[in-house]
């Protein structure tokens, strides 16, 4: 996936709603995300959460930095583009949307109708055992259910599906960084990790920033938990104690660490960590 990634800013939150860029995020740029999306016929569950994607404000940051991401207003650009397509000028980029949806269908009743063939071969093998078995037994004649009868064939139209993308709208025509990131203090520190291979994800629930991963989260799990601080920021004593005590009662090492601010005759950028674990007493 060459092309910038399209990542949609809805209601301050950065989101991404195409599979192929998802796994491209983590493939390329080790990028987990947050999967947001619930169904809607249960959308109080909470284990197995699907499309669209959520990133953090760093992430998108180094996307844009990099060139592989642009961010856009997505509530003003989807009305803009559905406005458009009403009009003479959208005809062409309508006739594509429409094309595209009903190609998306026929692909679905495909997958509908080889699932639904091998199951019909699968009952079909049963009911000739048991039918073989009666004739063997005696027991056909006369039986009420004896023959089978063919079930009329019902001619059935295309699915109904809800695409999670609405990209064919945009025939080329989408503003690229129409929305400006605005980047927290751990910008720097985020990238640090992240060009050095480690995988990142919200460190909440063990009360950090980050949970820090020497590889992909699916094969790996967590060595640090970590926090970011300002260059003078003063670090209370309680909160490296308090850290690293829970970061070693979850089996991980507590790592904390900040960037240099930018000052005359200093290097800019610069990003110094510390890892503090208990050892003993």
């Amino acid at each position: 996936m060459a092309e910038p990634i399209r990542i949609s800013l809805l209601a301050g939150r950065y989101l991404v709603f195409d599979i192929e860029s998802v796994m491209h995020l983590r493939r390329e740029h080790g990028l987990c995300g947050v999967l947001t999306g619930t169904m809607p016929q249960n959308p109080t569950q909470n284990l197995f959460l699907g499309l669209p994607q959520e990133l953090r404000a760093e992430e998108v940051g180094m996307l844009v930095d990099r060139g592989a991401g642009y961010v856009v207003d997505d509530a003003v650009e989807h009305l803009r583009l559905l406005k458009e397509m009403s009009t003479a000028k959208g005809g062409k980029r309508r006739e594509g949307y429409v094309k595209e949806l009903k190609e998306k269908r026929r692909a679905a009743k495909k997958l509908f109708d080889e699932e639904k063939e091998m199951f019909r071969r699968m009952h079909e093998g049963k009911r000739k055992k048991k039918e073989k078995k009666k004739t063997e037994e005696g027991d056909d004649e006369g039986s009420l259910f004896g023959s089978a009868v063919e079930a009329p064939v019902v001619k059935e139209s295309l699915p109904a599906i809800t695409p999670s993308t609405s990209n064919a709208m945009l025939d080329g025509d989408d503003p690229l960084g129409t929305a400006v990131v605005d980047l927290p203090k751990a910008s720097a520190f985020y990238r640090h990790l992240n060009t050095r291979g480690f995988f990142t994800t919200p460190g909440l629930r063990f009360g950090g920033d980050y949970s820090i991963y020497n590889g992909d989260p699916f094969r790996f799990h967590a060595w640090f938990l970590s926090n970011c601080y300002g260059w003078n920021e003063k670090i209370p004593m309680l909160d490296i104690v308090t850290s690293g005590r829970l970061g070693t009662a979850v089996k991980k090492s507590f790592l904390f660490g900040a960037e240099r601010e930018e000052e005359e005759g200093e290097k800019e950028g610069e990003v110094r960590m510390f890892c503090v674990e208990w050892a003993g007493m």
